[in-house]
């Protein structure tokens, strides 16, 4: 043993009369070779070394109690003092100091409209962007100087115009019916006579509300429906008209029974109906006159005030509800949907109330299972606070460095910090537990105990939040605002919630043993907390000694809680087994091989639609969304319906198209910034006339354009050609005059014409409005007389839902080759499509999840490689980390999964939620004194192997109960962590403790000798409870039956 060093002690000093032998004077002591006693586990032994002061020849030394406290100095000597000694002062004073702060920087606020969901920073991104705020501001513009004639002037007209009450449709309230037949025979005569019953009831609930068919009658509009549209209400009527309707009367008829209806059978799933609500109420002038107050009436009528307003007991949700429900008695096969803009609010609010429940049925459920696991109302409600009290005060952090407002999706970070949290406490509690069976040097006094648990505890706690912090905080590259964002707001959550684990919550253990378990031996507990008798009070406040003294256990297997005696011996034994262990490496490998293939090739991360949907898409609240935003493939666009359109914009520079400054990606509203317009654009030009029809006209040879159903032309959209051909009829030349551009233009807008090329919103000109949206789709702005912007469009083949990469992505690239094959004459223009910001944002999701997840690994193996300092352990923890992300897309695609904008979210964050307890694992591995690999995972997972469960256990609780939740984002998020941390706790409890006992290293293999040293004159004695002595003092062998008992291997090894 010479030259051996244990924790910082060198033998070196002592003669050898052989390298495995001493004598250390009288008495005489045994040789080491020699079997002096056995340990609990039955193997040869030899005595620990324990420091001693130099005597006289260097050899001799008086044997040292072992029962003597030792206390550590330095920051760790004087935190655990003033715990020990003022507890109930930091109890009080972390937290009032969390306060304060959050008090004097306030938190930042919730805004009512939430950006940051897109990509904003490639070419393509900022291109769509600038192109969105110009034709904005063409729009803006064009409301003010719109020529008195066109649609929207007259609409604007009727601001100062009168109507008697109830006789003006008010589409803002009026209220849209759909009706589904499960069997596919929507015009049957039963549900005919159902859909008839169900559109007369909800006429008599809304009552003097609906719209009437002149001043001098209450009779009511009937509903606007295929039963008003064919004048016929019964089954064979509806079937025969559909059979004489022509391609323009089909073509419209869609909007009333949906796109697979079938004109000859009359078979089809879906019908549509508009129950039309009148206006202006009394005591205004029209629907538009005071339009808030008027809203507010109308709502009264069947929800609370504002928009969050839940549906009132007698209005007319509940009464539309009731009578679909006895309507749906006689008629199984019709299923009624209705809504209308107002009614979103309570009905939304109504699922989200629900899904709060829930939600705060997991904090309880957390909290329930914390109380169980420490035994202590006190301990698990100080639990709970730490937890709440990290995300508030991140809050205000996230305000103090700048950020203007959080979004809702940071709120789901409280479901991470819960299981953080929870696994924190339990490191700390086990710990802390787990020292009363410790030597009377650690165990005999509270200062000492502390300063054991709070040394391992916070080793155990650094290296976790550190690989934690570190994936969470890769999210920051990410080129989305909103996904980068929460996790760096995560990682400030789990930094404070470490901060107030290793700091406050001290204090909290200290007090509870103090004046709720040590009390009880004096009758203090029971004559102040519970009033009654000491055991009661032990039961209550987690004493698990009987009487209430503290325990001095020799650590025996016996004296051990079950699931430490499961863990340490059980698990480690199965383990051990060669047999059991080389299937596991069989079970496991398989398992990782089939996850990495799925997710090379079954993973699809290109066919989730544009809006991710706010609930489940089983769900009728959903579907009903769905079906009043125009997103269901139920009433799938037709040729002249809603449409996604590509464009040609010129007068925006091409390569740096858009000004962000003073703009704020999470902000309230459209806030992208400010479109750079070129400068010396020539738009006003003959030749830009020229080249701008020249472009309209290779619009019309697109292959992505979509034909009108009348005539089969290309739905071209072009404000330049229409003039053209405006002023050949007028017989006026084209081109026109630069300087005269402008006011030529608004001359050919103002004009009331029927001649070809007449401005196509005009009122009255007989010209046919086949090109909807004419105005968002082709205009210009103006400095003066000169055109700075101009955009021409076409509206795409393609369905408005679709949204499938390898589809819609030919269509952009077409656009995009029109607009550099137009790239000439100076005027470089770029073209997009309406589905540019999607294709770029999952683009971005996409290089997100291919680099970010291999980079967080990285990150967690660097930590890993720091924290340990050893290489082996490092890499074999991360070979689980790599494991658990396999074994996770396995569940993944089983569950018939999709990635949209939320499943790459919670992907970015995967390796930061999986990294937890595979590291607690690796690192009580790397510390234990113990010599061989099994020896040391048997160490590892007797201390931690409860924890980690409690810690698993508490989130998979947690998550658990978000599956029943509606909204979609809530069940992914909640799915995401569930898995994830289910496959998390399997490797890490089985798959690498089987890989550290069967490659794991021992003695020092694997070092990396810098780093532990770094360990050692950083931690050196803080896990012992005693001052590191200096190097050269000699160590002491003593008598058997004063020290505990060690392997001679274990001693080489320490």
């Amino acid at each position: 043993l010479a030259g051996l060093q244990v924790d910082g002690l060198s033998t070196r000093s002592l003669p050898a009369e052989n390298e495995a032998s001493a004598v250390l004077g009288p008495p005489a002591v045994p040789n080491f070779e020699t079997k002096i006693g056995a340990d609990e586990n039955g193997t040869n032994g030899v005595y620990d070394a324990v420091p001693a002061p130099i005597v006289e020849n260097e050899m001799v030394v008086l044997p040292e109690d072992d029962d003597k406290e030792k206390h550590v100095g330095g920051f760790l000597g004087g935190f655990v003092w003033l715990v020990v000694n003022w507890p109930v002062v930091l109890l009080i004073l972390v937290p009032l100091l969390a306060f304060i702060i959050m008090g004097s920087v306030g938190i930042p606020p919730y805004p009512a409209f939430i950006e940051g969901n897109r990509a904003r920073n490639s070419l393509g991104a900022q291109q769509f962007d600038a192109y969105t705020a110009a034709r904005d501001d063409w729009l803006e513009a064009d409301s003010g100087t719109r020529p008195a004639g066109s649609l929207f002037a007259d609409v604007g007209s009727e601001e100062n115009q009168e109507f008697p009450p109830f006789t003006q449709e008010t589409f803002s309230q009026s209220i849209n019916i759909w009706f589904e037949s499960t069997s596919g025979t929507i015009l049957s005569d039963e549900n005919v006579a159902s859909q008839l019953r169900i559109l007369n009831g909800f006429q008599e609930i809304v009552g003097k509300f609906c719209m009437r068919k002149s001043a001098t009658t209450e009779e009511c509009h009937p509903p606007a429906s295929i039963f008003q549209a064919t004048n016929t209400d019964t089954s064979a009527g509806l079937i025969s008209s559909l059979n004489a309707a022509n391609d323009v009367q089909k073509d419209r008829w869609k909007n009333y029974l949906g796109a697979k209806v079938n004109y000859d059978s009359g078979s089809g799933s879906w019908t549509k109906a508009r129950l039309r609500i009148g206006g202006p109420l009394p005591g205004f002038k029209n629907v538009t006159h005071d339009a808030d107050e008027q809203s507010k009436i109308y709502e009264a009528e069947y929800k609370g005030p504002g928009f969050t307003g839940l549906p009132t007991r007698d209005g007319w949700i509940r009464k539309m509800n009731d009578f679909v429900d006895e309507e749906a008695k006689t008629n199984p096969d019709l299923k009624v949907r209705y809504a209308s803009g107002p009614m979103i609010g309570p009905v939304f609010f109504s699922a989200l109330l629900a899904d709060a429940l829930l939600s705060i049925g997991a904090l309880f459920a957390v909290g329930i299972i914390i109380w169980v696991q420490v035994g202590s109302v006190l301990l698990s409600v100080a639990a709970m606070f730490e937890i709440v009290i990290s995300f508030v005060l991140a809050l205000s952090t996230w305000r103090l460095v700048g950020n203007e407002s959080f979004t809702f999706i940071q709120v789901l970070v409280i479901f991470i910090i819960l299981g953080i949290g929870a696994d924190d406490v339990f490191v700390f509690m086990d710990a802390w537990k787990q020292s009363r069976a410790q030597k009377k040097s650690i165990s005999g006094s509270l200062r000492t105990r502390l300063q054991w648990t709070w040394a391992r505890a916070f080793s155990a706690m650094l290296v976790t939040t550190s690989t934690t912090i570190g994936a969470l905080c890769l999210t920051s590259i990410i080129d989305v605002p909103s996904i980068a964002t929460f996790g760096t707001f995560a990682a400030i959550v789990v930094f404070w919630n470490f901060f107030f684990c290793v700091v406050w919550f001290p204090n909290v253990v200290i007090v509870h043993d103090m004046y709720m378990v040590r009390g009880c031996n004096d009758g203090c507990c029971a004559r102040r907390v519970c009033g009654c008798c000491c055991q009661v009070c032990a039961k209550n406040w987690g004493l698990e000694e009987e009487g209430g003294q503290p325990a001095d256990r020799a650590g025996s297997k016996e004296d051990m809680r079950a699931l430490e005696r499961f863990f340490k011996y059980t698990l480690h034994d199965f383990i051990t087994n060669n047999t059991y262990r080389y299937i596991l490496f069989g079970v496991f490998g398989v398992i990782a091989l089939i996850g990495v293939s799925l997710a090379a090739t079954q993973v699809n991360l290109t066919d989730k639609s544009l809006t991710e949907s706010f609930l489940k898409e089983s769900s009728d609240i959903q579907q009903m969304f769905n079906l009043l935003l125009g997103n269901s493939q139920a009433f799938q666009a037709t040729s002249d319906g809603r449409k996604r359109a590509g464009h040609v914009s010129y007068g925006i520079n091409q390569k740096n198209p858009i000004d962000r400054t003073g703009t704020y990606a999470l902000g309230e509203g459209d806030q992208i910034g400010v479109p750079v317009f070129r400068e010396g654009a020539d738009l006003n030009s003959e030749l830009f006339q020229n080249h701008l029809v020249e472009t309209c006209d290779k619009i019309r040879t697109l292959s992505s354009v979509a034909l009108r159903v009348a005539d089969k032309t290309p739905e071209s959209i072009c404000f330049m050609s229409d003039f053209k051909t405006y002023r050949n009829a007028m017989g006026l030349p084209f081109p026109t005059a630069p300087t005269t551009l402008v006011s030529d233009l608004n001359s050919w807008r103002g004009d009331r014409c029927t001649l070809p090329g007449c401005y196509k919103n005009q009122a009255g000109t007989g010209v046919a409005n086949t090109d909807r949206n004419y105005d968002r789709n082709t205009g210009f702005l103006t400095d003066g007389d000169k055109i700075t912007f101009a955009f021409v469009s076409g509206n795409l083949s393609i369905p408005f839902l679709e949204q499938e990469l390898s589809v819609i992505e030919p269509e952009y690239d077409e656009w995009r080759a029109l607009g550099e094959e137009q790239n000439k004459d100076g005027f470089e223009p770029f073209a997009i499509t309406d589905r540019t910001d999607w294709i770029m944002l999952m683009h971005t999701l996409i290089n997100g999840v291919v680099s970010g997840v291999p980079i967080a690994i990285s990150v967690a193996l660097l930590v890993l490689v720091v924290a340990t300092g050893n290489f082996w352990v490092s890499l074999f923890a991360t070979f689980t980390i790599i494991g658990v992300m396999a074994s996770f897309f396995i569940t993944f695609v089983a569950t018939k999964g999709k990635l949209g904008y939320y499943e790459c979210m919670f992907l970015q964050i995967t390796v930061g939620m999986s990294v937890d307890y595979v590291v607690h694992l690796a690192h009580s591995y790397n510390v234990s004194p113990r010599h061989t690999n099994a020896e040391k995972m048997q160490d590892s997972l007797g201390e931690m192997g409860i924890s980690v469960f409690s810690g698993a256990i508490t989130t998979l609780a947690a998550s658990g109960l978000l599956f029943g939740c509606q909204f979609n984002v809530f069940f992914q998020y909640g799915s995401f962590i569930f898995f994830v941390i289910l496959w998390s706790i399997i490797w890490a409890m089985l798959f690498f403790p089987a890989l550290m006992i069967q490659f794991g290293p021992n003695g020092r293999s694997g070092d990396i000798p810098p780093i532990r040293y770094l360990h050692r004159v950083m931690c050196m004695g803080m896990e012992e409870g005693h001052e590191a002595p200096k190097a050269g003092h000699p160590v002491q062998v003593v008598p058997p039956d004063s020290v505990n008992v060690v392997s001679v291997k274990e001693a080489d090894n320490a």
